[in-house]
């Protein structure tokens, strides 16, 4: 994940943290983490700044899904995050991670979907 810039987009603070430390020690270049897609102040799918996306999904919140769609059209890896195991239907093309997950779990899952999406350039 050398020189990746990251959006984690996660409710519960210490899960957060968590990821965004994970990500760090692999090499990310930039992590920006927001409490839900709400938040976001920017389209940053747009602009490309980012390459990966780690986003929780939850039940009631099809904001997220509409989002992640945004995500993948720009060529932004996506890593899709629930407790909620019915929710992967709703993200076709994104890797899946279930809760609770380890820093291992979160590692390979963003690797996986940095592979499974061509190399998008990286914008500073």
């Amino acid at each position: 994940m050398n020189g990746v810039n990251v959006l984690i987009v996660e409710e519960e603070y210490l899960i957060a943290a968590d990821i965004e430390q994970a990500i760090r020690e692999a090499g990310a270049a930039d992590v920006a983490i927001y409490r839900n897609v709400e938040d976001i102040p920017e389209r940053p799918a747009a602009t490309g700044r980012f390459q990966l996306a780690v986003v929780e999904a939850r039940l009631g919140h099809p904001s997220v899904v509409a989002y992640v769609d945004e995500l993948q059209r720009a060529g932004t890896a996506v890593v899709v995050t629930s407790a909620d195991i019915a929710i992967a239907g709703a993200f076709p093309g994104a890797t899946h991670l279930d809760k609770p997950f380890d820093s291992a779990s979160v590692l390979r899952a963003c690797r996986a979907a940095l592979d499974a999406v061509p190399p998008q350039p990286i914008v500073t």
